[in-house]
């Protein structure tokens, strides 16, 4: 898929329509931009409308995009997550009647332990791994800072993927202690 083709005929019908849009989007689509994984969808936090939807879904058809369960844009995840707060996001494209912004990479792993399907613990270690944050307990407290109630034994097994059975064993040897003060 590719999104900035999207997102430009989307600012095309949008333009048509005389309608403008901000979009936050989060999921695979950040996984995506950040080289991290594919996605065939995205994900993203907008006012949703009759109108807007028409123009979504045109798009989709202009692109050949199969129009299934899902558009190729929906917000179906405002239904199971918060709108992430505007200063941990920023803007990776702007149109004359579109613009797109996406989290942080360290709110994108707070969300995935929030969501904790397996897919997203996969993503959580994978952004773990690829932020090079190696500390539990300062990532968690992080997380916390964000508004965020993280399960520290969904952490612990993203640490895991990310760095393996052994680091884990390692790092629980020299901050147990620490571990069991949290919360």
């Amino acid at each position: 898929m590719d999104a900035e083709k999207l997102f430009k005929d989307l600012n095309d019908e949008l333009a048509k329509s005389g309608m403008t849009l901000d979009l936050v989007c989060v999921g695979g689509f950040v996984l995506e931009y950040y080289d991290m994984r594919g996605t065939s969808d995205i994900d993203a936090f907008y006012q949703e409308s009759s109108d807007l939807i028409k123009c979504i879904e045109n798009v989709g058809k202009a692109n050949g995009i199969s129009q299934s369960e899902e558009r190729w844009l929906n917000n179906s995840v405002s239904n199971m997550n918060r709108k992430p707060p505007e200063s941990v996001c920023r803007e990776i494209l702007s149109y004359s009647n579109l613009t797109v912004t996406i989290p942080s990479l360290m709110y994108m792993l707070g969300m995935k332990l929030e969501s904790a399907r397996d897919h997203d613990i996969e993503d959580a270690g994978t952004i773990i791994k690829s932020e090079n944050l190696d500390d539990v307990i300062e990532v968690f407290k992080a997380l916390e800072d964000m508004s965020f109630q993280t399960d520290i034994s969904l952490l612990l097994e993203a640490f895991e993927i990310a760095y393996g059975e052994e680091w884990l064993t390692n790092y629980l040897e020299e901050h147990l202690e620490d571990l069991r003060k949290l919360r």
